[in-house]
């Protein structure tokens, strides 16, 4: 290397390396007929190498300078930053002028991949890179009016963020969508509503290190190869934007293919059950080990969007009651305080918390309500919000899929009406999916239980002795074991699971446009 360097050891340069390079130059010109004069080619590339190693120094302390005064925004720049900044020995730039075929390499890898996913080769710096590798090919500092130093180090620089910026975005993202989409909705004077709660892969404190290291393989291409996304999706998508020339295709396709770059910390395997609930196509895919069915689904309206999430689902309940949510009780409910044929017409009830006193509708006021020490329920039934089943896991969100008493609203077009829960169209049929070897007279007892009629000889004679009950509740809850996963995302241009066909989906809370606006540094 021309210089090396540690987080513990300053940059050691190599002053006698001049003389030697002297004493090569004069054996080679003054020796006898042992040797042959050394070609124009071999005169260049000693003398780059010892303008290498005059600059050394001053290269180091142009670096240095370059990164004190940096102000980056982006994340992969602030960490290549940082790591010089800490005294990161140099990845590229060195002794042995073999880095300038390395470095040709890297700008043309970089720069081909980025046209093929619709990016700008600038963002990258690729001919940045080229230009301070022609001045080291022709040794044309003078006429260029930079010195040696300032072209080591901006070199050195310019490959260690353009291989970062790269390697980062392709692994992780171009985008954080944690910082991005959970900043759009406003709660209050200065907070926002959390809408993607997706565990994401993140790089950790060692990844600048790991990656940069790669720059001393023989081809640090591979490395970059290994970190673009490997979801069999993706790579479709390439393909579909080299055939899409259309802006608002371009566009999209940009979009989702950013998404898939983002990696789910759960991921549930190739043969397992799962459920996948998409916002834009406002429906939800039930995908086994053979087989997939779909249904339509209500998700939240503009001002109370479902949240974006990965769970398992881990309780089936049957006829459950719905508390209302905070939220809901002081925005809508309490308004409505005093008012008993209200709260008689949509069923609900209200229980002092400390106490567990049922309190009569006409009894409170609205500040009571407010207040966090009531509580207001809707009983259980054909006229619950809830509906009669409800598939629960945990967020922090209190959402969850669940039938409805309003079956009609899956007839329209768009059906983005709810307080932030998915309804779901068909709940019994993601029941018996959800649940494992579930025998014929369970599935019996959950349909008297919840008013359907059973279809086993043993269910039909159960509700013909019982039908002068008023209520026939066999089964309350189910647990779901093993647990299954479920995802609720938001792709506006994906295969449909049933039919692998790429469909297009409206942009339903506008998150295509946020994505594109936080990518825009990266495109043409």
């Amino acid at each position: 290397m021309l210089y090396s360097e540690s987080r513990q050891n300053r940059t050691q340069s190599h002053p006698t390396l001049t003389i030697i390079l002297g004493f090569i130059l004069t054996g080679l010109f003054c020796s006898c007929n042992n040797f042959a004069a050394p070609t124009e080619k071999e005169l260049a590339d000693l003398q780059r190498q010892q303008l290498l190693a005059d600059s050394a120094q001053s290269a180091q302390q142009c670096l240095f300078g370059i990164v004190a005064s940096n102000h980056d925004s982006l994340q992969a720049d602030k960490m290549v930053d940082s790591y010089y900044k800490d005294g990161g020995s140099w990845m590229w730039v060195g002794e042995d002028t073999t880095f300038l075929a390395k470095a040709s390499s890297v700008a043309d890898y970089i720069e081909g991949q980025a046209k093929e996913m619709g990016f700008a080769p600038t963002a990258f710096f690729t001919q940045n890179i080229r230009d301070d590798v022609s001045h080291f090919r022709k040794l044309d500092f003078d006429s260029t009016q930079t010195s040696v130093s300032e072209a080591m180090a901006r070199l050195e620089l310019n490959l260690s963020k353009a291989y970062l910026r790269y390697a980062l975005g392709q692994r992780y993202g171009f985008m954080n969508p944690h910082k991005v989409l959970n900043h759009i909705d406003k709660k209050g004077a200065n907070a926002y509503r959390i809408i993607y709660d997706i565990d994401l892969e993140k790089p950790d404190s060692n990844f600048v290190e790991q990656a940069l290291s790669h720059a001393a393989d023989e081809q640090p291409t591979q490395y970059l190869q290994q970190t673009e996304s490997t979801h069999p999706v993706y790579a479709l998508l390439k393909q579909e934007l080299a055939k899409d020339s259309t802006e608002d295709g371009h566009k999209r396709i940009l979009c989702n293919m950013e998404r898939l770059r983002w990696r789910h910390v759960q991921q549930p395997a190739e043969h397992d059950k799962q459920i996948f609930v998409n916002i834009p196509s406002q429906q939800l895919w039930a995908i086994g080990p053979d087989s997939v069915f779909s249904m339509r689904i209500c998700c939240g309206a503009w001002r109370t969007k479902t949240p974006l999430l990965t769970s398992q689902i881990r309780l089936i309940q049957f006829n459950p009651e719905w508390n209302i949510p905070s939220s809901i009780l002081r925005d809508e409910v309490s308004g409505h305080a005093g008012d008993s044929a209200y709260f008689a017409r949509n069923n609900y009830f209200i229980v002092h918390r400390s106490s567990g006193d049922t309190i009569r509708a006409k009894d409170i006021t609205k500040a009571q309500l407010r207040s966090g020490a009531y509580r207001v329920a809707q009983h259980s039934g054909r006229r619950n919000s809830l509906g009669r089943i409800i598939f629960r896991f945990n967020n922090q969100f209190d959402v969850y899929l669940h039938d409805t008493n309003n079956h009609n609203a899956f007839n329209n077009e768009r059906r983005t009406i709810s307080h932030g829960c998915v309804r779901v169209q068909r709940p019994f049929d993601l029941m018996k999916f959800t649940l494992d070897d579930i025998d014929e007279w369970t599935l019996d007892k959950i349909r008297l239980s919840i008013d359907m009629k059973p279809e086993t000889e043993k269910g039909k004679k159960y509700r013909k002795e019982h039908i002068k009950d008023e209520k026939i509740r066999l089964i309350s809850s189910k647990d779901v074991t093993p647990k299954v996963p479920v995802c609720i995302d938001y792709y506006t241009y994906y295969p449909n699971p049933e039919t692998k066909v790429f469909e297009v989906w409206p942009d339903r809370y506008e998150y295509d446009i946020q994505v594109h606006k936080a990518i825009k540094p990266f495109l043409p």
